[in-house]
C-alpha cells in the first residue's frame, strides 16, 4: 500500500513539474478520484494497524504500572 503511495506521489510530482501549461479541473477531479478510492482501500487496512500498535502499547503501560506496585 505505501509503494502505492509513493508511486502515486511521484506520478503526481512528474505531472505537477512538467513543461505543459495550466491543469485542467478534469485532471483535478481524476486526482481527487484516486486518492478517495485509496483512502476507501487503505481504512480497514490503517484501522487494523493503528488499533493493534495503541493495544500493544496499553497492555504494555498496564505491565509496567502492576510492576511497579
Amino acid at each position: 500500500m505505501l509503494e502505492q503511495l509513493k508511486s502515486m506521489k511521484q506520478w503526481l510530482s512528474t505531472k505537477l513539474n512538467s513543461s505543459e501549461e495550466g491543469v485542467t479541473i478534469v485532471e483535478y477531479a481524476i486526482m481527487l478520484v484516486l486518492v478517495a478510492v485509496v483512502v476507501i482501500i487503505a481504512n480497514p487496512a490503517i484501522q487494523t494497524a493503528l488499533s493493534t500498535l495503541f493495544s500493544g502499547i496499553s497492555s504494555f503501560l498496564q505491565a509496567g504500572a502492576s510492576g511497579l506496585s
